[in-house]
């Protein structure tokens, strides 16, 4: 029976030791934490969003992994998940969510399998170095030296409470992309009491004159930064920028829903001068958005007012700074470069028996459901290939 090493006790190195214990499989788990899953727990806010039904190859930042998508669909983590007792259920947006709403209990259900399998896991075991020996993989840790005949490469990233381990990987020749965080606030100037403040627009990214990326959902108004679903996903397209920034701005249409002359149509005939988006708008996001139309003394609402109101209301500019802190960062781009990974396995083209998973490849998705599901399919197609 082989023993097999995995370093990293994240979501990735989880589902992998999980799957290979149940092929059969010795694995032993090293995680430099005193427990396993963190980051997995706050993952979704804490209600852990596991995979998504309808996320395609589109949603990511590389068209290498479409043999592992096609193979590990939403459906194959679904129903695995499902084997192991936990229940699922999926929202109007197609993002799956434990029945519980809670992602203590998919760490719950993980551990439990791991422990009946026997899988060992040695916490607060920090790896220094990771090598080949006499055909077996060892790895020298804060808590002593272990050998595998395989190794997985499950270290994650340094975005939130992670920390960057890339270097195992170059050390032994690989190339790695440096991590850059995603899926976190975009920091801004320009916009003044919207604090809290949530609406559902459409936004999109310019990047250096050019749209990058324009979708519809909510965005969360913080102090100098917007936040929620529809920001974090356009954050993934500024970290993926190759380019160097010139400029980033997020241009939002607070009315999606309604044509820029029939907004001024409505505004014209119906509204006050002297606060004509006080019915349409939130009071803080009407106050900001007349900041940006000049308006005469006049007590008469013009056409020229009414038009230019509703082209603020429509295209309301907001200058980005960049991505969100390291702590704020559900997860980063880079990581091991795919050209050197089987693109079906994801065993390492230079090294027999080691493989790379997860987040620590070079692989991201956007906000909702499309990273968790990365972590899920690639340890299932390495611990096919191993089991």
């Amino acid at each position: 029976m082989d023993d097999i090493l995995i370093i990293g006790g994240g979501a990735s190195g989880l589902m992998c030791a999980y799957l290979l214990a149940k092929g059969g499989k010795a694995v032993t788990v090293l995680e430099k934490n005193d427990r396993v899953g963190k980051k997995l727990l706050a993952t979704g806010n804490g209600k852990c969003n596991l995979t998504n039904v309808n996320l395609t190859l589109d949603d990511y930042n590389t068209a290498l992994i479409k043999d592992i998508l096609d193979e590990f669909t939403p459906n194959k983590v679904i129903d695995e998940f499902a084997s192991m007792g936990l229940m699922t259920k999926v929202d109007g947006e197609g993002r799956v969510y434990p029945y519980s709403e809670s992602a203590n209990t998919v760490l719950n259900v993980l551990l439990r399998k791991l422990e009946e399998y026997g899988v060992k896991i040695i916490c607060d075991a920090f790896v220094n170095k990771i090598t080949p020996i006499d055909g077996k993989w060892k790895a020298i840790a804060s808590k002593g030296e272990y050998i595998g005949d395989k190794a997985i490469f499950a270290c994650g990233s340094n975005a939130t409470s992670g920390i960057d381990s890339l270097n195992l990987i170059s050390s032994l020749g690989h190339s790695v992309t440096p991590f850059r965080y995603a899926i976190a606030p975009l920091t801004c100037d320009g916009i003044k009491g919207m604090g809290g403040v949530r609406a559902k627009v459409h936004a999109s990214i310019i990047i250096n004159g050019k749209e990058i990326m324009g979708e519809r959902g909510e965005i969360l108004f913080k102090d100098d930064a917007i936040s929620g679903i529809l920001a974090f996903r356009l954050s993934s397209a500024l970290a993926r920028y190759s380019q160097r920034v010139e400029s980033c701005k997020v241009k939002i249409d607070f009315a999606p829903d309604i044509q820029q002359d029939q907004l001024a149509d409505f505004i014209y005939s119906n509204c006050s001068v002297f606060a004509p988006l006080e019915g349409i708008l939130h009071k803080a996001i009407a106050q900001n958005v007349l900041s940006r139309v000049p308006m005469d003394r006049s007590w008469i609402m013009s056409r020229k007012k009414s038009n230019d109101i509703a082209k603020s209301c429509k295209a309301f500019d907001v200058n980005i700074l960049g991505v969100g802190s390291r702590a704020n960062a559900q997860i980063a781009c880079g990581g091991v470069s795919l050209n050197e990974l089987d693109t079906r396995t994801l065993q390492s083209r230079l090294h027999s028996g080691l493989y790379c998973i997860g987040e620590s490849v070079d692989v991201d998705g956007l906000c909702g459901g499309c990273n968790l599901h990365w972590a899920w399919a690639s340890a299932m197609a390495a611990s096919k290939d191993l089991v």
